[in-house]
């Protein structure tokens, strides 16, 4: 076993470092023990590592007084192949010489007057921002925006009277008025079924939605048949609409062709939908 250390001379609070190199047979284990040092030595850090020579292992030391310092040897255990305890050794202790930091610099110590050293100005600290974490919590808080904002637009709320649009023609007016142009058209003539449903059945739905605030345009006929209770009409009323709206389903998925005497049925029933349900919706009709 070889201790050596990279100097006998030393300042307060400057690291020394001690090796300790084992060389031991190729049958034992080499195990270093816990070093238990007084004060005013301090063990600051410890490791080992292999070399060509054997097992090396490395203390950083630390001293807090001054004067000759005797570093007592460090003991090392030698274990057989199965880990059971074959012998022991110690090294030699070792001394050192530890000197004040103006004694080391007799400039300091003129500085001083030989007495304590100045106070040096506190050094500022500089914190780190964590860039990391404030990126992702304002990611987080746009997330949680967007899908607030998504909520709210899909919400379905009632709209009050007083909050709901003005129009430059009423509901009523702008439905009949496409109606009795649907029913001037060419369409029945052509016997183009299939497009003359689809208008009423939009015309239906465009009223439905500007007087009663249901969005009966993007809803299909089975939505609104689940919503019926949202809709102020009575019975007889709400089969009529729910019968008109489903034959123009089936017309338009050419599942079923009306004949021109119903289409003119439909159309019919639809103008006097639209005159019935204004009493749900006006406010003059409501006063």
């Amino acid at each position: 076993m070889i201790v050596n250390m990279d100097t006998t001379y030393t300042t307060i609070g400057t690291p020394v470092f001690y090796l300790v190199n084992v060389k031991s047979p190729k049958d034992k284990i080499i195990k270093f023990s816990e070093w238990t040092l007084e004060e005013p030595l301090e063990i600051r850090s410890f490791s080992t590592r292999e070399s060509e020579t054997g097992q090396v292992g490395e203390f950083e030391l630390v001293f807090w007084d001054t004067g000759k310092v005797s570093i007592p040897g460090v003991t090392i255990l030698v274990l057989n192949s199965d880990s059971s305890f074959a012998y022991e050794i110690t090294a030699d202790s070792m001394d050192l010489d530890v000197v004040s930091i103006t004694e080391q610099d007799p400039t300091l110590r003129q500085s001083s007057g030989g007495g304590i050293m100045p106070i040096k100005d506190p050094v500022p600290v500089k914190f780190p921002l964590p860039w990391k974490t404030i990126a992702l919590f304002i990611l987080l808080i746009i997330i949680f925006t967007s899908m607030v904002i998504t909520w709210k637009k899909r919400l379905k709320s009632a709209v009050l009277y007083e909050d709901k649009p003005e129009y430059l023609q009423s509901p009523d007016i702008v439905a009949l008025n496409k109606l009795d142009e649907l029913e001037q058209s060419s369409l029945l003539d052509k016997r183009e079924i299939k497009e003359f449903y689809a208008r009423l059945s939009h015309i239906l739905r465009e009223y439905t939605e500007n007087s009663l605030y249901i969005r009966a345009l993007e809803m299909t006929t089975s939505e609104i048949q689940n919503h019926l209770t949202n809709f102020p009409y009575n019975d007889d009323q709400i089969q009529d609409y729910i019968n008109i709206l489903s034959g123009a389903d089936m017309a338009k998925y050419a599942k079923h062709v009306a004949a021109t005497d119903q289409c003119s049925l439909d159309i019919s029933k639809s103008r006097l939908l639209v005159q019935e349900t204004t009493q749900y919706w006006k406010l003059d009709s409501i006063s």
